[in-house]
């Protein structure tokens, strides 16, 4: 309802809740604005219509001015029976719309009982008009003021308080009587055009409101689909708004200490932080980080073995080594001993033991090279990285003892026995 047209069509129409603009939250705010304002309603025409009926009874001294109040008194005990009826009911959230249809109905035949003031009145029309015209428009903006959000029960109450003013000109037509028309004129667009700007300012409201909530929803499944915490805090401390995750996940972390910004509950890791804001207070943010802290751990956990593997491969490398060069060293000193410029005598029962021991050690370099390649080519398996591992002493070692002896001989010049 952008224009005119739009507007007057709603005011109008005979089911106003086919209007784009008239969703179900406008619909429910007339609906409770309507039920609450039914009492001040009813109060206000009590009011009214003493005065009125006093002042015009000073002043004409007729009686029809009784009957006149009494239709009002009754239109006043009908708007207090219906505010009775509903008082004692819980606030509706979603409402069809009949109610506000039905009291916008209504208001016709209540308008045009308030204003049949001067229909009862057979002294002088034009002071009559006068008189009930200064009451007809106090009635109108008062009611103007107490419903802005449903400009179609004012307007219908306009048109009926107006109507049997008009039917009075038209009895009682004379030049002044024109006068009296033009301002009546004059009364209805200005309560028109105000009303329809009261209710486009409304419909704007409306339609900010539902678009913050839609927003802050679209806001609410992003943070939770995201695995954020999310909550506004005010400056005393209270919350302004929360999603769903905050309220599960903060009664959890209330009593958690954070350590490095990062805090375990639920079995998940959540990532703290906490904004102030000048214009609201605080925001509170809880991520859940337990994919990244999951990653963290396990290339933490990788690099331990990595650094395990690293150290396991030195050892090794270091045992084998020191096992290649006990051989070969024997296998030089064997060989020296046997060799054309040796000056120790050797028998052949010498040379068959010395031959025996180089088969044994050529042999147990082939198994060490074969290890060594096999753990470059990644097929060591762990048992022999354990073996590897599990040096002996070199007291305990039959090669090391043999290298020794052997080293005796050559200081000694004798051959082993």
């Amino acid at each position: 309802m952008s224009d005119t047209h739009n507007f007057l069509r709603y005011v109008l129409t005979g089911k106003p809740n086919e209007d784009a603009a008239i969703g179900p939250r406008v619909r429910l705010q007339q609906h409770l604005d309507l039920a609450r304002a039914v009492q001040l309603m009813a109060l206000i025409t009590i009011f009214n219509t003493i005065i009125a009926a006093y002042v015009a009874f000073s002043m004409t001294q007729e009686l029809m001015v009784a009957a006149w109040a009494s239709t009002n008194f009754v239109m006043a005990a009908l708007m207090l029976f219906d505010f009775a009826r509903k008082s004692g009911r819980p606030t509706p959230k979603t409402v069809s719309g009949r109610y506000v249809l039905r009291s916008e109905s209504m208001s016709i035949f209540v308008g045009f009982v308030f204003g049949s003031l001067p229909l009862y009145l057979s002294s002088d029309p034009f002071d009559s008009l006068i008189f009930a015209s200064l009451f007809t428009v106090s009635m109108c903006a008062g009611l103007m003021c107490v419903l802005p959000r449903n400009p179609r029960l004012v307007m219908r109450y306009l048109v009926g308080s107006v109507l049997p003013l008009l039917v009075h000109i038209c009895i009682h037509f004379s030049d002044r009587m024109i006068a009296i028309a033009i301002g009546l004129s004059l009364l209805f667009f200005t309560i028109y055009f105000g009303a329809r700007a009261a209710f486009k300012l409304y419909l704007k409201e409306v339609r900010s409101v539902e678009e913050a909530t839609q927003l802050r929803e679209i806001l609410e499944v992003a943070l939770d689909g995201s695995g954020q915490a999310f909550a506004v805090l005010s400056k005393d401390g209270k919350v302004v708004f929360e999603n769903e995750l905050y309220t599960q996940v903060k009664p959890a972390l209330r009593n958690v200490e954070s350590l490095g910004g990062v805090v375990h509950a639920h079995d998940r890791y959540w990532q703290t932080a906490n904004y102030e804001v000048d214009s609201i207070g605080s925001v509170e943010i809880f991520t859940d980080v337990s994919r990244i802290e999951d990653a963290r751990q396990e290339a933490e956990s990788l690099r331990q073995e990595a650094d395990e593997a690293s150290h396991a491969k030195t050892r090794f490398l270091r045992s084998v080594t020191s096992e290649l060069l006990v051989p070969l060293r024997t296998i030089r000193l064997q060989a020296s001993m046997m060799d054309a410029g040796s000056r120790i005598p050797v028998t052949k029962a010498d040379m068959n033991r010395a031959a025996d021991q180089i088969r044994l050690l050529t042999e147990s370099l082939e198994g060490r090279v074969e290890q060594i390649i096999g753990y470059a080519s990644g097929d060591a398996t762990q048992a022999d990285l354990a073996a590897t591992a599990d040096l002996r002493e070199a007291d305990t070692n039959p090669v090391l003892k043999l290298e020794s002896f052997l080293r005796r001989s050559l200081r000694t010049g004798q051959p082993g026995q």
